[in-house]
């Protein structure tokens, strides 16, 4: 069994039992009491509570880690790409990308899972887009939760990015879909 399938496999056999694991351990992303757990420098965090010291947080719908800076993201993010060659339907190839401050700044949250509304609120993320870079997917960004309305106009096509939001639309989006 591959690497990736035998995590996959570990992750259903998590999600199906009532089992804590250890803090190392590879686990799921589940939303619990409002928020998603995230793994940071070994220890676990609910997004929803806050970020702590982290700024950066990826995920992929299975996993949710977060780390004290972009780049350090980043270079995890490579490595991992580069060491798998396979990206799963359910995820984009290259990731959205939201940041709380306009011109790429502040803490960043990047998301690839495909073709289901993701809450912002649980990733301590409502209302807090100031700029964005969409990655290969086209994405759509909504006022409400779940893809409520409004939608936002804006560009939000694959590649695209805005150094800031459209007049009216700063800290305002609370859900996303990646397409």
């Amino acid at each position: 069994m591959s690497p990736i399938r035998t995590i996959r496999a570990l992750v259903v056999a998590v999600l199906t039992t009532s089992f804590v694991l250890p803090v190392g351990a590879v686990a799921a992303s589940p939303v619990k009491a409002g928020g998603v757990i995230a793994s940071f420098e070994g220890a676990w965090i609910n997004l929803a509570e806050g970020w702590g010291d982290a700024t950066a947080c990826t995920s992929d719908g299975f996993t949710t880690q977060c780390f004290p800076t972009e780049q350090a993201m980043d270079a995890t993010t490579s490595a991992r790409v580069l060491s798998t060659q396979i990206v799963p339907q359910a995820s984009c190839a290259s990731s959205l990308r939201l940041y709380r401050s306009t011109a790429f700044g502040g803490a960043v949250l990047q998301l690839s899972t495909r073709s289901v509304y993701i809450n912002l609120s649980s990733y301590g993320f409502d209302n807090d887009t100031s700029s964005f870079k969409v990655g290969a997917c086209d994405s759509y960004f909504y006022d409400g939760a779940s893809g409520g309305t409004p939608l936002y106009t804006g560009t939000t096509t694959a590649n695209s990015s805005a150094t800031s939001m459209l007049s009216g639309w700063d800290n305002r989006v609370s859900s996303v879909y990646i397409a």
